[in-house]
C-alpha cells in the first residue's frame, strides 16, 4: 500500500520535471542538471556568498518603548 502511494509520487514528480525540462528547452533557458546544482551547493559551501546586512531600526526611537 504504502509503495504504491509512493510509486505514485514519484511518477507524478517525474513527469512534472521531464514537463519542465522541455518547456525550459523550448523557450531557450538553460536546463539545470543534477550536476551543475551539485557544483553551486560545493561552490557556496566553500566560499559562502557575501550577505550585504542592512541595519534598520526596529522602531522610531521617539516612540518606542523599549529605547528608554
Amino acid at each position: 500500500m504504502m509503495d504504491e502511494v509512493w510509486s505514485r509520487g514519484w511518477r507524478e514528480a517525474h513527469k512534472a520535471a521531464l514537463q519542465a525540462r522541455e518547456a525550459s528547452l523550448r523557450s531557450g533557458q538553460p536546463v539545470p542538471t543534477l550536476w551543475s546544482e551539485l557544483r553551486m551547493l560545493v561552490r557556496d559551501l566553500i566560499t559562502p556568498p557575501v550577505q550585504q546586512q542592512t541595519e534598520t531600526p526596529c522602531c522610531d526611537p521617539a516612540s518606542c518603548q523599549s529605547a528608554a
